[in-house]
């Protein structure tokens, strides 16, 4: 009977029931539980404190903000993969027209609308103006990226990427074959300018050392319009692997593979916005209180507890 009314009196510092029949030593019991309930009561006040000191604080502000700021994240990468999606669906468009010879003259509107856009042009390799630009890697392998000026039927020039080559074959003595000298018709993508790469030094003309493809500088230095254009490769491997083998330079892939991570960005960001604001909760939850966990025990184990 007194251990059944140990557990009923408890409740915010007040006695609920009491037994009817009581003598001395229960009652000394029972006075030790109130002062024990009061205790309670008082280290539940200041522990209500500290949890919303620790609740409205800085820190706890600040920490709010980063499954906002994830969840904005993985949601700004859905309208960037709607964005890709639609660019990869217009490229695929373009590289698959049938070619068209290029303009004599084109301008840079006309270049970012049609860029991937396959295009026939005819010329005559500037071959004394040639630049490597690098180094640039091939399949884990060394090289160059060779850029040629290619002078049209009225004197005007284009810039033509023609490709890579190892770097062991960057004298053009030693790739002959490279070096046309006849009129040709090359096939080619058409292509906005790549931009600088800041952690790039920068290229020296002067000393034909070119560390970016800077299509404005290239053009200035070689008296060219600023178009450029990008040789495809034959279609098939063996085609391909022979001309690098005699130093012809390997030219862009027929198909161009343009990245699109978006959808795994959105699941890395919307997953660490689930994770982080879990971890919140659990760390700014408020405690239960002891009273609290006594009426749960008593409320799970029944009256007879």
């Amino acid at each position: 009977m007194l251990r059944r009314s140990i557990f009923g009196t408890l409740n915010a510092g007040r006695l609920l029931r009491l037994p009817t029949r009581y003598n001395a030593k229960t009652a000394g019991v029972l006075g030790q539980i109130r002062t024990y309930a009061h205790k309670l009561e008082a280290d539940e006040s200041v522990s209500e404190s500290e949890w919303k000191g620790q609740l409205y604080s800085w820190k706890s502000i600040c920490l709010c903000t980063i499954p906002l700021i994830a969840f904005g994240l993985g949601t700004w990468q859905i309208q960037r993969l709607k964005w890709k999606m639609a660019l990869l669906d217009d490229v695929n468009d373009r590289m698959h027209r049938r070619p068209v010879a290029l303009p004599l003259r084109v301008t840079a509107e006309e270049i970012n609308r049609n860029e991937y856009r396959r295009v026939i042009v005819y010329g005559v390799y500037d071959h004394a103006n040639e630049m490597l630009v690098g180094p640039r890697s091939y399949e884990s392998e060394p090289g160059f990226v060779v850029v040629t000026p290619l002078v049209r039927e009225d004197g005007s020039r284009v810039l033509v990427n023609r490709g890579w080559i190892k770097r062991e074959l960057q004298d053009p003595k030693l790739r002959p074959e490279s070096q046309i000298t006849e009129p040709v018709t090359v096939i080619a993508f058409v292509r906005c300018s790549p931009g600088k790469n800041s952690f790039m030094p920068e290229s020296d003309p002067e000393s034909n050392h070119w560390f970016n493809l800077d299509l404005e500088l290239m053009a200035k230095h070689t008296g060219s319009q600023e178009v450029l254009l990008e040789v495809i490769q034959p279609e098939s491997a063996a085609a391909a692997i022979l001309d690098a083998r005699n130093g012809i330079p390997l030219g862009a892939p027929s198909l161009v593979d343009i990245k699109n991570n978006h959808l795994q960005y959105t699941l890395t960001w919307y997953a660490m916005s689930a994770i982080t604001g879990t971890m919140l909760y659990i760390s700014l939850r408020k405690p239960r209180s002891a009273i609290a966990q006594i009426k749960r025990l008593r409320s799970k184990a029944g009256r007879d507890l």
